[in-house]
């Protein structure tokens, strides 16, 4: 449509709207200047595993992160893959909570395991319960994927609510997934928390991070996690026949972010808080929609089922005649696993934001 010279608004971005920090352009420029761009180490250069480890323990107080138990991999969602390919088998089940990031079903399919969606709600601030997991768990859970800050209900988990969890989970012999690549995009009502710093269950926890949120490092393809060595060991092999290792060049350039971009990621962070601030109240002045402040994350989940209709009956349908007549794209809920809902991005500058909201509401106000 945008090449058609059609006016779109898309908040529909999953990525930061920011530049790379100068620091890890200027790495990277370097590395290639020296010729850095041979093959390294398939699990990552040693300089870096050494320096997420550290981050791992100062940071997220996971007191077992190690050099020799991080595998740097290219973006989070590598390292999950990763992981699930070295943990799982046929039969095997993989809990998911619902709303969850749209790739954890087909990852765990790929993987040959089978995802079992549980479902929450807005009363619990899309988070599961310990009862609602206890009921999930059987003989067959090989893994429990946890996404906080989640996308794409920007809510957080509080270390009150993990340590819940993990009373249930001590009794079950599984691996916990803690999925944190929003971590650094919190506004400071709920805390951080890594279920890797729950004693009782951190060697079963494989805690995954990367560059692409918190530095706005998407393209540059830089995850990381910090796993049991067991799951370690097996994750390395697959990445080694997958993939070989993550890219020289971008390896260089995630060192040198992770070392000195904090400024950045902080300018960054509040950048997002102000427009937070600013989309749930253009939203709420919209009127008869729901939808909850997101801890952390750049994304507004909208509860928009009160508007639906014959005409309209889900929110993929909403979205695509929001697209095709009012030219504003959103993603719907289906791909997370919750019709009804919608996901607003707010990784777009002031002008984009005000004018989405804008077609959004022509759209529900004709629905009426």
């Amino acid at each position: 449509m945008k090449q058609q010279g059609i006016d779109v608004v898309s908040l529909a971005t999953g990525e930061p709207d920011f530049a790379t920090p100068a620091c890890a352009k200027h790495a990277a420029i370097e590395a290639i200047q020296n010729n850095f761009s041979h093959y390294t180490e398939a699990i990552g250069i040693p300089e870096l595993r050494r320096v997420v480890a550290e981050k791992f323990r100062r940071e997220n107080n996971i007191a077992c992160a190690d050099e020799s138990s991080v595998l740097i991999s290219c973006g989070a969602k590598h390292s999950i893959m990763n992981a699930l390919s070295a943990m799982c088998n046929a039969g095997d089940e993989v809990i998911i909570p619902a709303p969850y990031w749209v790739s954890y079903p087909a990852m765990a399919t790929i993987a040959d395991a089978h995802p079992v969606i549980v479902n929450s709600n807005a009363d619990e601030q899309f988070k599961i319960t310990a009862k609602q997991l206890e009921h999930a768990l059987t003989d067959k859970t090989k893994c429990v994927i946890f996404n906080s800050p989640s996308n794409p209900t920007g809510m957080m988990y509080t270390q009150s609510e993990f340590e819940n969890l993990a009373a249930v989970l001590v009794h079950h012999d599984c691996y916990i997934i803690s999925d944190e690549i929003y971590e650094k995009i919190s506004y400071g009502k709920v805390k951080h928390f890594s279920p890797g710093a729950i004693e009782k269950i951190a060697h079963r926890v494989i805690t995954v991070n990367g560059c692409s949120k918190a530095y706005a490092m998407t393209g540059w393809r830089i995850g990381f996690m910090n796993a049991p060595p067991e799951v370690f060991a097996q994750a390395a092999k697959v990445q080694s026949q997958d993939t070989s290792n993550p890219t020289s060049i971008a390896q260089r350039a995630a060192l040198a972010a992770v070392l000195h971009a904090g400024e950045d990621v902080e300018i960054m962070r509040k950048e997002f808080e102000r427009r937070r601030e600013m989309v749930c109240g253009l939203v709420d002045a919209i009127g008869g929609i729901c939808f909850l402040q997101p801890d952390g994350a750049f994304y507004l989940w909208i509860d928009i089922s009160s508007v639906l209709s014959p005409a309209v009956p889900s929110s993929a349908i909403f979205c695509e005649q929001l697209l095709e007549k009012f030219h504003c794209a959103l993603v719907p809920g289906e791909a997370f696993g919750a019709n009804g809902f919608v996901r607003i991005s707010f990784a777009a500058c002031d002008e984009d934001i005000r004018r989405g909201v804008a077609r959004i509401e022509a759209m529900i106000s004709g629905m009426r």
